[in-house]
Order: C-alpha cells, then sequence, then structure tokens
C-alpha cells in the first residue's frame, strides 16, 4: 500500500540577512521544498528575520521591500495586493517569517507573516545571534545584566505566543498554501477544491498568481500542489 505523503510545518529559524546572503541555496525536486545550507550545515526551510524597511517599490500586484539589519541587505517580494503590506513605509523595523527564494540569480525573502515591531528588539535580535554564532564557534560569550535582560524578554514574549495568533496574521496567499498542504493526500488537490474551501476572497485569482510565482503547480489537469 502506498505510503501517504504527510505535512510537516517546519520551524521559523532566526536568521541575520548575511546568512541568507552566504549560505548556499539548494533548489530540490519538484514535491520537495528548497532550503538554506548555512556555513554549519543547518539547513533552513523557514526562517525568522528582523529588519528594516530601506526602500519601497510597488510595480502592479508586486510590492518590494529592501531590507537592512545591519549585516546585510536583501528584499522582501510580495505577489500579491495587501492592506497589511501597503501601510508599512520607509524606516519601518518588521519581523518576517517567510522562506528565502531565488529568481534570476537574485535572493529574495517570500512572506508568510509581516508585522512591525519596536525598533528595540533589532538589538535584542543582534545579541542572540552573537550567543548562537558564539557557541557554535565553542566559545565563551557573556553580556551585560541589562543585556541580558533584554534576552531574557524577547525569550519570554515569544514563549507566549500561540499557533492560533500566527494563523490570523497570515497572508491571503500563505493562508491558500496552507489549505492546499492540509487537503493534498499526495496526488495534489483539484483546484475548485480549494475555492470553494479557501477562507480568502478572490481566491480564483490567488491561485494564477501563485503558479505564476511558481508557488504552486499543476501536477495533472485541474490540479496543483505546493512546490
Amino acid at each position: 500500500m502506498e505510503a501517504k505523503l504527510t505535512y510537516q510545518r517546519q520551524e521559523a529559524v532566526k536568521v541575520i540577512i548575511r546568512e541568507l546572503l552566504d549560505g548556499k541555496y539548494v533548489q530540490e525536486q519538484e514535491n520537495v521544498p528548497n532550503y538554506l545550507l548555512t556555513e554549519n550545515n543547518q539547513k533552513i526551510y523557514r526562517l525568522n528575520l528582523m529588519a528594516t524597511i530601506l526602500h519601497k517599490q510597488i510595480l502592479g500586484a508586486i510590492t518590494d521591500f529592501m531590507l537592512d539589519d545591519g549585516s546585510g541587505q536583501i528584499v522582501l517580494r510580495s505577489f500579491e495586493e495587501n492592506r497589511l503590506l501597503d501601510q508599512l513605509k520607509v524606516g519601518a523595523v518588521i519581523m518576517v517569517i517567510g522562506k528565502l527564494r531565488m529568481y534570476n540569480q537574485e535572493r529574495y525573502v517570500a512572506p508568510e507573516i509581516v508585522k512591525m515591531i519596536n525598533p528595540g528588539w533589532l538589538k535584542v535580535r543582534a545579541l542572540e545571534m552573537k550567543e548562537r554564532i558564539a557557541a557554535e564557534m565553542e566559545a565563551s560569550i557573556t553580556h551585560s545584566p541589562a543585556e541580558q535582560e533584554l534576552v531574557e524578554e524577547v525569550k519570554e514574549e515569544e514563549f507566549k505566543q500561540n499557533k492560533e495568533k500566527e494563523e490570523t496574521e497570515m497572508l491571503p496567499m500563505q493562508k491558500v498554501t496552507q489549505l492546499i498542504k492540509g487537503l493534498d493526500q499526495g496526488e495534489g488537490v483539484m483546484m475548485e477544491e480549494i475555492i470553494s474551501k479557501s477562507p480568502v476572497n478572490n481566491t480564483e485569482q490567488l491561485l494564477e498568481k501563485m503558479l505564476e510565482s511558481g508557488e504552486i503547480f499543476q501536477n495533472s489537469p485541474g490540479k496543483v500542489k505546493v512546490l
């Protein structure tokens, strides 16, 4: 009996932009997700990034944000019109949950969740990453009491977050992606079924955009799968 494919949600790993630029981007087969291979051989399928918006450009339904976190710069690219993204302005500090993508040798971040945060969290993230990198190099590191307090605060804040809150903050395209993954028993999902069960308005138009951007593909007539 053929085993059914099951979907396992990958953890969003905290990263800095330099890691996204320096790591190796690995493109797998159609039914296997792509990932970033870091210098210490860690596979990152989903990422958690904090950065400042330096520039914003809108071209039709595509919105590009140039992000900077002090370690480098990378584009955050959305292929859908969204009121939350429309409200983001240059200078805002945001947290992004998403995936690394590549098009024409250019790396960019495709968002799942985007929300504005207090600029102070950038310092906390820098301290966390400094500690993590030092630990990977088997080096010791100490923080001042004030720095350690900031680290503990962000850990406590993240512990309080739950999956229900994360789902409500998802962008429409990501909600459709999650629906497809939940319905897919291994052979793809009929587009009519996706449209009928989707909680998102204009799902048919979203599916067309997702096909164009490569987020999903047709594995048979009328059926789609998530890349």
